[in-house]
């Protein structure tokens, strides 16, 4: 029986069903206009068109109510997908030529960047970074840490080291605690303690078993070099200064010595005068260097 059928039936007071669906009759019947000339089959209608519309919206705020709770529900799948689901970010710390940095990492571990160099490491901390260029590291006690380089690699537990990886050559040197480093593609794994140190170009590996005090100097703006050829020494005043140098002569001539970053001409002359050397501004950032004339 329709919902029509049922509010004649009880008009017409043939119905037995309770008066609450007789006064919900009365109060939607209430609100319907009647003109005058309409017939009582025209007024069956407005009644029917009035019920029907009723109960439509009734199912309306059913699927309303449905559709906003599968929305919420794949809101919330979404949310905890970028949260929980995304892959780890990576991190950079760099720097330009003429500046060092020092970071403190989630563990505590501290990181000084020579100029223009980077580390690399995910924000979901592991105790893992990728190393280009050169850096100290003092490593908080913790499980292994490892830092990663295009050369080799370098893994300790808590100590202090320094590493260098640039143009093919590999150095890392122990200040603290113990280290173990290793060059895969060389076979090379080697254990080293405070004061030792490794080398390894491409023609040669050494390591070293005694590693001057100097070592980390940098960090207080002192470079010091032992029997190193010309063009790493050249190299690192670019690093320093942002210059570009234009040297004749030999790029495998030896330096021992050092020089601070604090002046450029300072600097120029503590590498120039003992090799017998000069240099001079060619440009802006330029200078060209060669061997004194006589």
């Amino acid at each position: 029986m329709s919902d029509l059928e049922k509010y004649r039936d009880l008009i017409n007071h043939e119905g037995e069903g309770p008066t609450d669906e007789l006064s919900d009759f009365l109060k939607k019947s209430s609100s319907i206009k009647v003109p005058s000339k309409k017939s009582k089959e025209d007024i069956w209608k407005n009644i029917s068109d009035e019920i029907d519309h009723d109960s439509s919206r009734q199912v309306g705020k059913s699927y309303v109510w449905r559709y906003a709770g599968i929305a919420a529900a794949v809101a919330l799948i979404v949310t905890f997908s970028v949260i929980f689901l995304r892959p780890p970010a990576e991190i950079e710390i760099a720097t330009t030529s003429g500046e060092n940095t020092t970071q403190i990492l989630p563990d505590g571990s501290k990181v000084i960047l020579n100029a223009s160099s980077q580390i690399t490491y995910s924000d979901d901390w592991n105790r893992e970074l990728i190393l280009e260029g050169e850096a100290f590291f003092e490593v908080t006690e913790g499980e292994k840490f490892l830092v990663k380089t295009s050369l080799g690699n370098v893994q300790v537990l808590g100590t202090s080291f320094n590493v260098f990886a640039r143009d093919g050559d590999f150095k890392v040197s122990c200040k603290t605690g113990r280290v173990r480093v290793s060059v895969p593609e060389r076979l090379i794994s080697e254990e080293i303690e405070p004061g030792q140190a490794v080398t390894v170009s491409p023609d040669t590996v050494k390591v070293v078993f005694r590693v001057p005090e100097s070592m980390g100097n940098w960090q207080k703006g002192e470079f010091y070099f032992d029997h190193q050829p010309i063009s790493e020494v050249f190299e690192e005043l670019q690093r320093q200064f942002s210059i570009e140098i234009e040297f004749e002569g030999s790029e495998q001539e030896e330096f021992s010595g050092y020089f601070t970053n604090k002046n450029l001409e300072t600097a120029l002359d503590m590498v120039c005068l003992p090799l017998g050397l000069e240099y001079k501004k060619t440009g802006q950032n330029t200078f060209a260097i060669s061997k004194t004339a006589q």
